[in-house]
């Protein structure tokens, strides 16, 4: 931004002041360096203006599930969602049932943790399930969209041998691991993706403002 709102009009008016004829991609940045030139206050109050929409928007409660639902939907980021949920809701349970609190109070509980709309209403759900006397292991179960098949088969396995605070804890090691893992590997993805972004975009920038300079010396 500070490039195109100093440095192009300067080259800029070396171009015109010499009268050569500038390339496509040369002219496409002058006329971006141009609108931002003219219009500062209004792009800048326009980004802002917009960032505090998004905000307004997602803190409403169709916005904010709106928005959980696209996060969830985003291959790779999706997973670590619903990776994160998973161990947070087994790192919970686990702590409270281990510490003596009833499975009905460390259900509402873990529900108050979770932040997902998505997961709330799970949760909420296997507490009314629990009331009407069914195992939590098939409200997990049923949603395999949200939380992977293991959470519920580990649940199931800790309701028959009634070790299900065990069991809740190796869920949230165990996924975790996994984030923790897919966190730095993402890492590793995404540095050089970065650097090739970055890159390409000096790149083209500095061959779109160079290119006519090499024009008007090869003319004279």
């Amino acid at each position: 931004t500070m490039m195109m709102i100093f440095i192009v009009p300067t080259l800029s008016a070396t171009f015109e002041s010499l009268g050569s004829e500038l390339p496509m991609s040369t002219q496409l940045i002058i006329n971006f360096s141009d609108f931002l030139v003219n219009y500062t206050l209004i792009t800048f109050a326009s980004f802002f203006a917009a960032i505090g929409l998004f905000y307004s928007f997602i803190r409403t409660k169709n916005g904010s599930r709106l928005f959980e639902s696209f996060i969830l939907h985003i291959p790779v980021i999706g997973t670590l969602v619903k990776e994160t949920n998973s161990a947070r809701t087994g790192r919970t349970l686990s702590s409270l049932l281990a510490s003596g609190v009833h499975v009905l109070h460390s259900l509402e509980i873990t529900e108050e943790v979770i932040q997902n709309s998505f997961y709330k209403e799970v949760i909420a759900k296997a507490r009314k399930e629990v009331q009407d006397g069914s195992p939590i292991a098939a409200v997990f179960e049923e949603e395999e969209g949200l939380y992977p098949p293991l959470v519920g088969e580990l649940i199931a396995v800790g309701e028959e041998t009634g070790n299900l605070p065990d069991m809740l804890h190796e869920v949230a090691k165990f996924y975790e691991g996994e984030v923790d893992q897919k966190t730095k590997n993402m890492s590793t993805i995404i540095e050089p993706m970065l650097m090739l972004v970055v890159g390409a975009a000096v790149g083209y920038f500095a061959l779109a403002m160079i290119s006519p300079m090499y024009s008007m010396v090869e003319n004279f």
